[in-house]
């Protein structure tokens, strides 16, 4: 019975006395109850969302699969002028795995958002296929307008 009351307690103080949303929240809120993700992308909670307002009351997004460090397990080479390739010294692998860590550690988990001011501040992937799913919202309309997976290289 004591767990009941704890529980009933701590049911409304997180119903009852939230403080009430950022405009910012509010619209990311929106958005993701209105989306529906492409086909063969993830489930939404995968993903690391990035949002910004554009022009004419749009606001963009980018949302990410969050990278994993894969380590150097599958090898490493270096790519030549006459498209060859030869494998990657020591130091070359260590500086991989250096700047590798830094990507991983500074992006956010999955199932986090960040609200950027300036769309061009949006994280993005080149290619990646459903890794990224863009995104744009219309606030005047209330309308998810695209929401397509990048393209693979």
């Amino acid at each position: 019975m004591k767990y009941f009351v704890v529980f009933s307690t701590a049911l409304c103080a997180a119903a009852c006395s939230q403080p009430p949303q950022s405009r910012e929240a509010a619209i990311m809120d929106e958005i993701e109850r209105a989306i529906v993700l492409p086909k063969n992308a993830e489930t939404l909670d995968k993903y690391a969302r990035n949002y910004a307002p554009d022009v004419g009351g749009k606001i963009l997004a980018t949302y990410i699969i969050p990278l994993t460090s894969f380590g150097m397990d599958t090898g490493c080479d270096v790519m030549l002028e006459n498209f060859a390739s030869r494998p990657c010294t020591k130091k070359e692998i260590e500086e991989s795995l250096l700047i590798e860590a830094q990507n991983v550690e500074t992006q956010p988990a999955a199932g986090k958002r960040r609200w950027f001011q300036d769309p061009q501040d949006l994280p993005f992937i080149n290619d990646g296929g459903c890794q990224q799913v863009s995104v744009e919202y219309d606030t005047t309309t209330r309308r998810v307008l695209t929401v397509v997976c990048n393209e693979e290289a």
